[in-house]
């Protein structure tokens, strides 16, 4: 499976620009890793928590699929 990565930049979602995409192992890799470290607010509502656990369930596999 190809992982990729894409920077955009703009004033709103809908108004932002693609700056760049890679799908480098070690630059998806090492992006995957940082955010899997970032501190999070412990959410109270469980759809959250679920929606959280998938999101680093799904770092992981980017992480462990690009090494």
């Amino acid at each position: 499976m190809t992982t990729f990565l894409a920077l955009y930049r703009g004033d709103s979602i809908s108004a932002a620009k693609l700056l760049a995409l890679t799908a480098e192992p070690t630059l998806v890799r090492d992006f995957a890793a940082r955010l899997l470290t970032e501190s999070r607010e412990q959410e109270q509502d469980a759809v959250l928590q679920e929606i959280e656990r998938g999101r680093q369930r799904a770092l992981q596999l980017v992480k462990s699929g690009a090494e």
